[in-house]
Order: C-alpha cells, then sequence, then structure tokens
C-alpha cells in the first residue's frame, strides 16, 4: 500500500504501527449512525490490521485502510477503505468515516476522490462499489458527485446497530472514471491567434 496525497490531504495506509490511531477514532461519536463500526479491543484490532495483506492491487483480497490526515495540522481526521472479496476479482467496496468536527468541509469527497483515482491508476481494478442506507444523504450525495452510479437498493443488506437495514449500491467502473477525468485535450490556436 502506498500514500495518496490529495490538495489537502494525506492518506497514510494503516498498519500495525498506526492501527491504535484508527482504533481510536473508531471510538469517536457519531460514527455509527450510518455503519456498523466493528467493536474490538485495542490490541485485537492491531493484531487484526498486521495479519491483513500489505500490498494492494486487485488480485489481493481483504481489506486496505487509510488515515485521512489533514494537512495543515497532520491530525487524522477520518478514514478510507477499500475491500476486495474473494469473489469479486478486480472489484472493490469503498468505504469512508469522517469525524463529525470535520464533516462538511469536503475531506470525505477529496479523500474518496483520491483513492478512486489512484486506485484506477495503479491497479487493473475494472469497478468501485459503495453502499450507502439511503438516509445517508451526505454520502449519496458524495458519490453522486464523484459520478457513481446508483445501480440498485438491495433489501436487508447491512446490519447498523443490530438492525437489518436496505442499501444503496453504488457503481463506478475504470472506463468511466477514466474517460470522465481524463484532461481537456489540448486547444490548437488558430491561424488568425498566432
Amino acid at each position: 500500500m502506498r500514500r495518496v496525497v490529495t490538495p489537502r490531504l494525506l492518506l497514510e495506509p494503516v498498519t500495525a504501527l498506526n492501527a491504535a490511531v484508527l482504533w481510536r477514532l473508531m471510538q469517536s461519536a457519531h460514527l455509527r449512525e450510518y455503519q456498523d463500526v466493528p467493536r474490538y479491543t485495542r490490541d485485537e484490532f492491531v493484531r487484526r490490521v498486521a495479519a491483513r495483506p500489505k500490498r494492494f492491487d486487485s488480485r489481493a483480497t481483504g481489506r486496505f485502510e487509510w488515515l485521512i490526515i489533514l494537512g495543515t495540522t497532520k491530525e487524522a481526521i477520518g478514514w478510507i477503505s477499500l475491500r476486495v472479496g474473494d469473489h469479486s476479482r478486480g472489484a472493490a467496496e469503498i468505504g469512508y468515516s469522517i469525524l463529525s468536527g470535520y464533516r462538511c468541509g469536503g475531506y470525505a469527497t477529496e479523500a474518496a476522490r483520491g483513492l478512486v483515482a489512484d486506485a484506477f491508476e495503479a491497479t487493473d481494478l475494472r469497478q468501485i462499489d459503495a453502499c450507502c442506507v439511503p438516509e445517508n444523504r451526505a454520502s449519496r450525495k458524495l458519490l453522486g458527485t464523484l459520478g457513481f452510479n446508483e445501480a440498485r437498493t438491495q433489501r436487508n443488506g447491512a446490519v447498523v446497530r443490530g438492525k437489518a437495514v436496505d442499501i444503496v449500491i453504488y457503481e463506478m467502473t475504470r472506463d468511466h472514471w477514466l474517460n470522465a477525468n481524463a484532461p481537456a485535450p489540448e486547444r490548437r490556436l488558430s491561424e488568425k491567434a498566432r
């Protein structure tokens, strides 16, 4: 895994060395409103992170996480992840969470844009999916802003606070991302403008 740098953020890979920082973030209030954040002891969480694959590519399986570090203060303000399942070769699922005091600042959008771009540029992943509960308007807006397509709603697709909930599944293909984010072609000056 490698670092990803965006204009305001550093996405630092989570390893056994900094897993305790992520564990502390996961204990913060307001994170379980729309997602089921695992409840492990700190030591168990660090052990689980240490057992994860170290290299991210489209053939790896498992969970890959990055701390979202605010460049001006070097403070961890959230995390972002890509999960590649055993049966979804070539596809990953993105997830993200920002501490409540830093929400509405565009940080999650910036982090997701940076990670999606890096994943498609550095690997041969063909698709990145995202899931959120229908009530999570902020996440749905973020995914729309990045150009993810709403694919379908899955009834009882996740568990949040011990209750089965519906989820909306979004998709982004490599081709769609690369076409939507390709640099504009150079414009030639007309003979008269020279």
